[in-house]
C-alpha cells in the first residue's frame, strides 16, 4: 500500500478514505496535501508565531470532531480543497485568540514565578531561567515554566489553554526540544 500514489486519488477518494479512517489516506491528507494551506495559515493568520505540527494537531482535531462531520458536510460543489481552505481559515481565525492572542495565565498556581521542584539545583534553575528567556515562542516558555517548573497538573494547563491534553503535551515536547536547542545541548533534559 505503501507504493500507492495517494496524489493521483481523486476528492471523493480522499473523503471517502478520511471517513473509513484510513491510516494512508489521513497522514496523506493532514501532512502532504494541507500543507501548502496550512503554509498559508501559519504566515497569514498567526505571522509565523506558531510551529506548523501545532497546526496540522489542531486541524486534525477539529476536523475529526463528530465523527469527521466537516467531511461528512462536503457535497462535491467545489473541490475539496477550497472547502477545506474555507474551513479551516475560519476555523484558526476564531482559534488564534485561544492560541496567541490571549496570554497564558499563570493564576494556575497562586505562586506563579517561583520554582517548586526540589529536583534542580539552584544552578540548574537559573541555567533553566535563563534559557526560557531566550526561547523565541512565547507559549513554549509558558508551558515548559507551568507544567515543569510550577508542577500544574496537564489538565489544568491544558483546559486553561483551551486545547486538548493530547495536544499540549505535542507541545510540551517541542518546546522540551526548543528548550535544549536553547541550552546547547542535543541530550534530554532532565
Amino acid at each position: 500500500m505503501s507504493s500507492m500514489d495517494y496524489s493521483k486519488l481523486s476528492d471523493r477518494q480522499i473523503v471517502d478514505g478520511i471517513l473509513n479512517n484510513n491510516k494512508s489516506v489521513l497522514e496523506y491528507f493532514f501532512t502532504k496535501k494541507c500543507s501548502p494551506l496550512l503554509s498559508y495559515i501559519l504566515q497569514n493568520v498567526f505571522d509565523g508565531n506558531i510551529d506548523k505540527r501545532e497546526l496540522v494537531s489542531e486541524l486534525y482535531l477539529f476536523m475529526a470532531q463528530n465523527d469527521w462531520q466537516v467531511f461528512r458536510k462536503f457535497q462535491f460543489r467545489s473541490s475539496l480543497m477550497t472547502y477545506v481552505s474555507v474551513v479551516s481559515v475560519r476555523f484558526f481565525i476564531a482559534k488564534r485568540a485561544q492560541l496567541i492572542d490571549s496570554p497564558l495565565s499563570t493564576s494556575l498556581n497562586n505562586q506563579a514565578g517561583q520554582i517548586h521542584s526540589t529536583a534542580l539545583t539552584l544552578e540548574q534553575r537559573i541555567d533553566i531561567r535563563e534559557a526560557l528567556k531566550k526561547m523565541p515562542n512565547e507559549r513554549y516558555r509558558k508551558v515548559i515554566e507551568i507544567l515543569d517548573l510550577q508542577d500544574v497538573r496537564p489538565e489544568l494547563l491544558a483546559e486553561e489553554m483551551n486545547v486538548t491534553v493530547d495536544n499540549l503535551y505535542n507541545i510540551h515536547r517541542r518546546a522540551l526540544v526548543q528548550l535544549r536547542l536553547v541550552m546547547g545541548r542535543k541530550e534530554d533534559w532532565v
